[in-house]
């Protein structure tokens, strides 16, 4: 097996910053053109309250 492919298809909950496997993620949200992956309902409800609370946090780390 090759790791690059696992790593390829892991995005950060930016709610948590957990890493989350998109192909077995069961809470997405999309804004914006962008669909987002979460580990668990909780932090998907707190994107969905407020994306750009999320966002512009986790945008400002350049």
């Amino acid at each position: 097996m090759n790791d690059m492919g696992s790593a390829l298809s892991t995005e950060t909950d930016v709610v948590c910053k957990m890493q989350v496997d998109k192909r077995n993620a069961k809470f997405t949200s999309e804004y914006k053109g962008k669909e987002y992956y979460f580990c668990s309902l909780s932090c998907k409800k707190k994107f969905d309250e407020d994306p750009e609370k999320y966002l512009s946090f986790y945008g400002s780390r350049k």
